[in-house]
């Protein structure tokens, strides 16, 4: 499926109806530079928001992800199978990107947060090197990574993107980060590791 192509038809669609890029991103729960960038081929809408722009065009879904109109009442077969692998194809391309994007980001945490702290530690002893490690960097990027990945997914939320999965990393890190800070503390009064006075 080209970007361009569907772009176009959905603003085709949407002048038709006399429809602003605002009216539809209102209809859609989306911003107007999110309607934008489709139109102008950047990117595709969420999945989730295919069957909404196709109500608020008043089209039909295969009309849509085809990019043209369909004269006849009846789809073949070989169209319906072609236009669904291409929507597909859409997804997994959305979600790759989006996978991509919150890797990215939590590899630049992970750096920023070694290096400040390796800065600091360069004088420091091994059990206080691995203490930091463990009780400190990880935790670190666990906050950091959450806070970074929730701000990620809300902007790509706005700007009609997929952001599930980010979404998803984001809570995976802030459970990661209680769980481990409940066990560090478990084993602290347990008596069993070190704990910060």
């Amino acid at each position: 499926m080209d970007a361009k192509v569907f772009g176009a038809f959905i603003a085709e669609c949407r002048k038709e109806k006399n429809m602003t890029q605002a009216d539809l991103a209102m209809k859609l729960n989306v911003t107007d530079k999110a309607v934008s960038r489709w139109e102008r081929g950047i990117g595709f809408p969420d999945i989730n928001t295919i069957e909404p722009l196709a109500s608020a065009l008043e089209i039909s879904v295969l009309e849509l992800m085809k990019s043209e109109r369909i004269i006849s009442n009846e789809v073949t077969k070989e169209e319906a199978t072609d236009i669904i692998t291409d929507t597909l194809n859409v997804v997994k391309l959305q979600r790759r990107q989006e996978r991509k994007n919150a890797l990215c980001i939590l590899g630049v945490i992970t750096v920023v947060v070694i290096f400040v702290l390796f800065l600091d530690s360069v004088q420091w002893q091994m059990d206080t090197l691995i203490f930091t490690g463990v009780g400190v960097v990880f935790p670190l990027f666990c906050i950091f990574g959450f806070l970074a990945l929730l701000g990620n997914g809300i902007r790509r939320k706005i700007t009609g993107k997929p952001s599930g999965q980010t979404f998803a990393m984001a809570l995976a890190l802030l459970l990661l980060f209680i769980i481990f800070m409940g066990l560090f503390f478990l084993i602290g009064t347990l008596g069993i590791g070190p704990v910060p006075n």
